[in-house]
């Protein structure tokens, strides 16, 4: 199976402190995956560069698809501490949508995409719906890469298709359209926002749903990372 790839939108919300979200996300939810589940390669955490919401997101690099129906990681969302599952009830907006890996430009020598060290600080997130389909999509992204390459600041770019999502929330309606998201994303790593990644667009072929602005908030170290290295140095 593909490369999979986990992005949480969240709001905390009236009904949840600032700084409790992040005690919680930092102590708690993101080491739950991060501290024990190798199959989570990495994971870091960004707010919203622009004045929209939800205002922080969270992304994660996953080893497989078949990760997000592995018992390790489905129970602990069906075995939530009781804090967590307070909390969660309490939150404006939690929006988890899991992904297949379409086209990657590459890694780059510029940053680490989401590692520790030398992470990227800032991201864009294109939500695009393709009416062509799958095959047409990833024609489309072969050409979005060729037309990145080169350009100055620009650091990676990756394109995903979902394959699962479910958003929950106090301020999420309660009717089925707000289940319904973009099938296909974009997420391009840039060195500055400044960037202009507008005019790489090949074509119209992509109808653009959503585009967001993002700056680095924290990466995460993560077990997966820990045993590349021991492997590393055994060789």
């Amino acid at each position: 199976m593909p490369p999979g790839f986990l992005l949480v939108t969240s709001e905390p919300g009236e009904s949840v402190s600032l700084e409790e979200f992040q005690d919680w996300y930092n102590h708690e939810h993101v080491p739950l995956r991060l501290d024990h589940l190798p199959s989570f390669l990495t994971g870091a955490r960004f707010s919203a560069a622009d004045s929209q919401t939800p205002s922080w997101l969270a992304v994660y690099d996953i080893d497989d698809t078949a990760t997000f129906q592995h018992h390790s990681y489905t129970r602990l969302r069906a075995n939530r501490s009781p804090r967590e599952a307070d909390l969660v009830q309490r939150l404006a907006i939690l929006d988890r949508r899991t992904y297949k890996l379409c086209k990657d430009s590459g890694e780059s020598a510029l940053t680490s995409s989401y590692k520790p060290d030398n992470p990227t600080r800032h991201i864009i997130t294109h939500w695009v719906d393709f009416p062509a389909g799958d095959e047409a999509f990833e024609g489309w992204s072969d050409t979005l890469l060729r037309a990145l390459t080169g350009i100055d600041g620009w650091v990676r770019t990756r394109t995903y298709k979902c394959i699962d999502n479910l958003k929950t929330g106090r301020s999420v309606p309660s009717a089925p359209e707000a289940q319904i998201v973009p099938q296909y994303l974009v997420i391009h790593e840039l060195l500055t926002l400044q960037v202009d990644v507008a005019n790489s667009n090949p074509d119209s072929l992509a109808e653009l749903r959503e585009s967001r602005s993002w700056n680095l908030y924290r990466a995460y170290p993560s077990v997966a990372q820990t045993l590349n290295v021991k492997s590393s140095l055994s060789k």
